[in-house]
């Protein structure tokens, strides 16, 4: 019986310490994951806004121009609005 008691014991043992280890995977896990989440345009709409209404005031509308295509490229509705990459212009280094 006191055999039999031990083993039920380590066994508990070795449940709770996978379950440590699978849990501080988990918390690695999402501290990795929000590091490379990418920025959202949309929660900074303010931001972007700032900056173009700059860019005008600077008279720089080219760089304007750009600041939009790099903004509207992260929405499906780009290639409708003209943003897109156009297909023979290479922006690879």
């Amino acid at each position: 019986m006191f055999h039999h008691h031990t083993k039920l014991l380590v066994l508990g043992i070795c449940v709770v310490y996978m379950a440590a280890l699978s849990n501080s995977a988990v918390i690695r896990d999402k501290a990795i994951r929000q590091k490379r989440t990418i920025p959202n345009w949309s929660m900074s709409a303010s931001d972007f806004h700032g900056w173009v209404e700059e860019l005008q005031r600077l008279g720089a509308y080219d760089k304007s121009k750009e600041l939009a295509r790099i903004y509207w490229a992260h929405f499906p509705i780009a290639s409708q609005l003209g943003y897109d990459v156009p297909e023979d212009q290479d922006y690879d280094a």
